[in-house]
């Protein structure tokens, strides 16, 4: 009996024992597990292992940021099961406004060669709720896997599509006078995008990008369109023909405000043209100006103004009639003096004139011009 009794003493110490033990363990296991850095570090190799179904579980989804289908998509998209293994070094412990605690991490990813591939940073947060009521949940926050602040620079006036959805005028900034337009996407998805870009006088960009290859810049690269081109040309001719009929009246005061940037080349034109057609020996009857055609630059951005600008030479056919008056060296009039002939005569030729227009608070103007005087 007394035997049995000191076996049945050890076998509850033991139990006991292994009790506290397991215990223990348990609760270090808890302790351990409640801490960001093993939720990251579980989650990281999850994703390594592109099992983005269990990673999801370790994603906070408080903010609801990503569906499950969204976050999938973007862990396929970042492509980590690339990566052969990782380091993510804690950066800092922080806290909101409302309370809420944060940790952050950045980390590397490396090749089978041990070769830094890709860094990214992300967040851990600690979850209002508790394991067993005691020990601390942390959950990744998913949008790490997103593109953040994704750029895209367009000219000044244009309107973005992504994937048919126009683009949020918020996510613009500019620059004052600046000829471009900064978009800032605050979070895409790693996926190739549609992207449409359209502008009142340039050709419109229908192309497809990936978000993952890094920002696009279309502040130069777009041309003109044929469209603009016209209203280019027809607004050089109105303005050319306008200069020739003051110049006949020898006005160089009619020159209007539409040439302001341009005025003192304007009614220098017109004061010499008109010398021209004025010029001694000779009366100016008509002047005609046909067969108008216009050779274009490249669209160039004025940091100055903001304004579009392009180079235009504009070529036409002109046909100027005057009576010319030839005194006879054998033949007077009875006062003696030589007689008079008067005869019309026509002289055509081709001319060509420089423009240089502007485009710039939605209409196009003449921001300076060169004109040969027709002889």
């Amino acid at each position: 009996m007394e035997v049995l009794k000191r076996v049945l003493v050890k076998s509850l110490i033991l139990l006991f024992v292994v009790g506290v033990m397991a215990g223990g363990a348990a609760a270090y296991q808890g302790q351990r597990q409640s801490t960001a850095g093993y939720t990251v570090d579980a989650y990281l190799k999850l994703l390594l292992e592109d099992n983005s179904s269990r990673a999801w579980s370790f994603v906070d989804r408080s903010d609801d940021v990503l569906t499950e289908a969204e976050f999938a998509e973007a862990a396929e998209g970042k492509k980590y099961g690339i990566y052969a293994s990782y380091e993510a070094e804690e950066l800092e412990k922080r806290r909101d406004n409302d309370g809420n605690e944060y940790t952050d991490f950045h980390v590397k990813f490396y090749d089978a060669a041990n070769e830094l591939k890709a860094e990214e940073d992300l967040t851990a947060k600690k979850q209002s709720n508790r394991r067993l009521g005691i020990f601390d949940v942390w959950k990744v926050l998913g949008d790490h896997c997103l593109v953040r602040d994704f750029r895209i620079t367009v000219p000044a006036g244009s309107v973005v599509y992504l994937n048919s959805e126009k683009a949020d005028v918020s996510w613009m900034t500019r620059e004052e006078n600046s000829p471009a337009e900064v978009y800032t996407i605050p979070r895409l998805l790693p996926d190739n995008i549609n992207l449409t870009i359209r502008h009142p006088v340039l050709e419109s960009v229908n192309t497809v990008f990936n978000s993952a290859d890094g920002p696009l810049d279309y502040s130069t690269s777009m041309e003109l369109k044929d469209s603009a081109q016209g209203e280019c040309k027809e607004l050089g001719v109105s303005v050319l023909k306008n200069l020739l009929s003051a110049s006949v009246k020898q006005q160089a005061g009619a020159v209007d405000d539409s040439l302001e940037a341009c005025r003192q080349k304007a009614e220098s034109f017109v004061r010499r043209q008109g010398n021209r057609f004025n010029a001694e020996g000779s009366t100016f009857v008509s002047m005609a100006a046909s067969a108008f055609a216009a050779e274009f630059g490249d669209p160039e951005y004025s940091k100055e103004d903001g304004s579009i600008r392009l180079e235009m030479k504009l070529s036409y056919h002109y046909r100027l009639k005057k009576d010319v008056t030839t005194q006879s060296e054998d033949q007077f009039n009875e006062d003696g003096t030589p007689v008079e002939t008067v005869e019309t005569v026509a002289d055509t030729g081709n001319s060509t004139g420089t423009f240089v227009m502007s485009y710039t608070d939605g209409a196009w103007k003449v921001a300076d011009l060169d004109l040969p005087v027709i002889s």
